[in-house]
C-alpha cells in the first residue's frame, strides 16, 4: 500500500483555495494521469457524490469512478477513485486535500492512498507518483495564486486643450 503526502504554500485566502479545488474541472485536470473528466450538467458537491474520470498511468486508459466520501468547507476534500468493472484494476486510490490558513497563506496538504496490489510494483510506482504530485500542487499553486491578482483600474485622464 502506497501513502504518500506532499505539501504547498499559497498565498491566498481559505476560501480561495477552497473555491478552485472543489471546481472539479479545473483542479483535477492538472493531474497528467486524468485523460479524461465526466461530471453530471450542473453539478454540485452537495448534491453529487460520484462521477466518471479516466485515467492513463502509462499502461493503458482506465475508466474510473470517483466517489466524493468527504467534503468539509472549507477544509478538507477527499474523494476515492476506481474501476467500476474490477476494483483491483488500475490504481484504486484515495486523494485527500486539506487546507490549513496561515495567516495570509494557506498550507495544502495533499494525500494519496492506493495500491497496485504487489509490493514490488507500488514501490516502483512511488517515485513517479511523488513526481506527479509535485507537478500538480505547482500547477495549483500557480493557478490560485494567479486568479488572486486583480489588475489594477484603468483611469483615463482627461487631456484640456490649450
Amino acid at each position: 500500500m502506497l501513502k504518500i503526502n506532499q505539501n504547498i504554500f499559497i498565498k491566498a485566502d481559505v476560501n480561495t483555495i477552497w473555491a478552485y479545488l472543489t471546481d472539479f474541472t479545473l483542479s483535477l485536470s492538472f493531474n497528467r494521469f486524468h485523460v479524461n473528466l465526466e461530471l453530471p450538467q450542473n453539478y454540485s458537491l452537495g448534491k453529487m457524490d460520484s462521477f466518471k474520470i479516466n485515467h492513463n498511468f502509462g499502461f493503458g486508459n482506465y475508466e474510473m469512478m470517483a466517489e466524493v466520501k468527504e467534503f468539509t468547507p472549507p477544509n478538507r476534500l477527499s474523494i476515492s477513485e476506481f474501476c467500476k468493472e474490477d476494483p483491483k484494476k488500475g490504481f484504486p486510490h484515495s486523494v485527500v486535500f486539506e487546507i490549513f490558513p496561515d495567516l495570509q497563506k494557506c498550507k495544502l496538504s495533499y494525500t494519496i492512498s492506493g495500491t497496485y496490489g504487489r509490493m514490488v510494483q507500488d514501490m516502483s510506482f512511488k517515485p513517479i507518483l511523488k513526481g506527479v504530485m509535485i507537478e500538480e500542487l505547482r500547477k495549483i499553486k500557480n493557478a490560485v495564486e494567479s486568479s488572486e491578482k486583480v489588475p489594477k483600474h484603468i483611469t483615463s485622464e482627461s487631456i484640456k486643450p490649450i
